[in-house]
């Protein structure tokens, strides 16, 4: 299944997914306790986790058609990984944002690729 991010309104940070660096707008885990304190919201899946997805697996379609894999629900590496927060996709259900020491990598590779790419210029 295709789902779409909702673009919520509110306190919203923004997650940057490690392996295609699309940004993607989400509550943290204290804002969703805040707006569900019954905790009534459906969590479809992670996005963001070192696990590799399968092929057939459902997707989040995001800026300009591009498509993220969700990882099904305890693929995170603990204690490598952890849950930063929840984005909205449809109504309540949310997949749960991934982030850890691996995503802390990414960015300092990024941010070192970039510089390279300016020097070269």
């Amino acid at each position: 299944m295709l789902y779409q991010i909702d673009m919520q309104s509110g306190n919203l940070r923004f997650f940057t997914e490690p392996r295609s660096f699309i940004k993607i707008p989400y509550y943290t885990v204290k804002e969703m306790r805040n707006r569900y304190p019954d905790r009534n919201f459906a969590v479809i899946g992670e996005i963001g986790g070192i696990a590799r997805a399968s092929g057939n697996c459902d997707k989040i379609c995001v800026e300009e058609g591009k498509e993220l894999p969700i990882l099904p629900r305890g693929s995170l590496k603990r204690p490598f990984e952890w849950v930063i927060g929840y984005a909205g996709v449809q109504g309540n259900r949310y997949v749960a944002v991934i982030g850890g020491i691996f995503h802390l990598f990414m960015a300092v590779k990024c941010v070192i690729k970039s510089l390279g790419n300016r020097i070269q210029k």
